[in-house]
């Protein structure tokens, strides 16, 4: 099993989440989150002062996929995004238990 998450654009997760149910993914987890600004961003200006932006809103997307099944996930991701809204990076897990059922490894997804 991978774990994949994805840092994505709030306006890309609604086409992430329906072109990854046509590949026959299951669960999906979002969470809101913002993402600091990157060196160099300008500071913004209101009434002639200066002010940084706090965070730029994103969503975290969070897919459990199979080993075979993890490129094309990715690829899918990585399509229906632009490479400056993209955070993605993939974890291998070892051991996967639901805890309210006791399911373990496949069955627990």
């Amino acid at each position: 099993m991978m774990l994949i998450t994805a840092i994505v654009a709030p306006s890309r997760v609604e086409p992430i989440r329906t072109t990854l149910a046509l590949f026959g993914v299951r669960g999906l987890t979002r969470s809101p989150t913002f993402t600091e600004n990157r060196p160099g961003t300008p500071p913004e200006v209101y009434r002639a002062s200066h002010w940084y932006r706090p965070g730029i809103p994103r969503v975290r997307l969070e897919v459990l996929s199979p080993n075979d099944d993890t490129r094309d996930v990715v690829r899918v991701i990585r399509r229906l995004t632009t490479g400056s809204d993209l955070d993605l990076w993939v974890i291998r897990v070892d051991h996967l238990v639901r805890i309210r059922t006791g399911e373990v490894g496949l069955d627990a997804v």
